[in-house]
């Protein structure tokens, strides 16, 4: 009978404990992105479009500034309520990741130009570079920008890694860009 109770336990046991090991093993770390929500992702451009435009501070923003840092290009404009909803998040974790390879860079659609997005961003304290595409040129360049909000995360070597359309969930790709950032600051 003892004999018998070593069996029934022992072959449990050891099913259990395969399945623990199994756990502690190296697995794949899942590709970015992977976890957010399938309504609202766009396609986009494999590779940042060349960008020569004047910013709002009267510098020119280029390729460059996109070089060895994680950047969320974000296509907004002064009179879209979803654009108006999201912006604070995105000034809130610029000033949070200030000290690391990361940035926001705003797209105003605004036809009207840095006349009317001067105020808003000085309103909504939006201290990340602002250009303009009042025609859409650039935001077909990634890929389609054909809704507001429309954003983009690209990677330090200029790969648009995802582009999403409407309300940016910044609470689902938050940890993945962490991830991102992480990278960039030990490469």
């Amino acid at each position: 009978m003892i004999r018998r109770f070593k069996t029934i336990v022992a072959g449990p046991l050891l099913i259990v404990a395969a399945v623990a090991l199994a756990g502690c093993t190296t697995q794949e770390e899942k590709p970015l992105f992977a976890d957010v929500p399938e309504i609202g992702r766009m396609p986009t451009a494999e590779m940042l479009p060349t960008i020569d435009h004047e910013r709002l501070t009267g510098e020119r923003l280029t390729n460059a500034d996109f070089e060895g840092k994680v950047s969320v290009v974000n296509f907004w404009a002064t009179w879209c309520g979803p654009c108006i909803v999201e912006i604070p998040e995105f000034v809130a974790l610029q000033e949070e990741w200030k000290d690391r390879p990361f940035q926001f860079i705003g797209v105003s659609q605004d036809e009207e130009g840095f006349d009317v997005v001067r105020p808003f961003v000085d309103d909504f304290m939006m201290q990340y570079p602002q250009i303009l595409d009042p025609r859409g040129e650039l935001g077909e360049a990634f890929g389609g920008a054909y809704v507001l909000p429309a954003t983009f995360v690209v990677d330090g070597d200029g790969t648009i890694l995802a582009g999403y359309g409407g309300l940016f969930p910044l609470h689902d790709f938050k940890p993945d860009l962490d991830r991102l950032v992480t990278k960039w600051e030990n490469s």
